[in-house]
């Protein structure tokens, strides 16, 4: 998504249109969907590899299974926040194991938080009332894998 990112010029010479170029989340911010002739869907996924999984299930996956018909939306369930958290100014997806906690560090570049994740907790925005939650919060979190 920087000045050498040559993508957005070349969907539009293949009469591309950019629905988003960006995502206002963590993480996940420099996502790309856009539409091609030809009922050709594009997704430009992140760099980093938990970005890229985080969105893949967010957006890929519920896209590629309304394509085939199934209009079903990701499961979500009522969790408790297992650790008080600073939240970021974009609202956060967070790596967890169901009943057991955070998949340790966050950061989108490590992979092992994935690995046994299988909820994604759903962290809203700071906002000026609001910058922490503190553990035991209710909140809700993606189911994406076996609880």
């Amino acid at each position: 998504m920087g000045e050498t990112d040559h993508i957005k010029s070349a969907l539009a010479h293949l009469g591309g249109v950019i629905h988003f170029g960006r995502v206002f989340m963590k993480p996940g911010k420099p996502t790309t969907f856009a539409t091609l002739p030809k009922d050709t869907l594009y997704f430009g996924l992140p760099g980093n590899p938990v970005s890229t999984m985080v969105t893949y299930k967010l957006f890929v996956l519920p896209a590629l299974k309304t394509w085939q018909g199934d209009f079903s939306v990701p499961e979500t369930i009522a969790v408790s926040l297992p650790e008080s958290r600073n939240l970021d100014p974009r609202p956060e997806y967070i790596r967890a194991v169901y009943n057991k906690g955070v998949t340790g560090n966050q950061c989108s570049s490590r992979l092992l938080s994935m690995r046994d994740a299988n909820i994604l907790l759903q962290l809203p925005a700071r906002s000026d009332g609001v910058s922490q939650l503190l553990e035991g919060t209710p909140i809700k979190a993606m189911v994406i894998g076996k609880i």
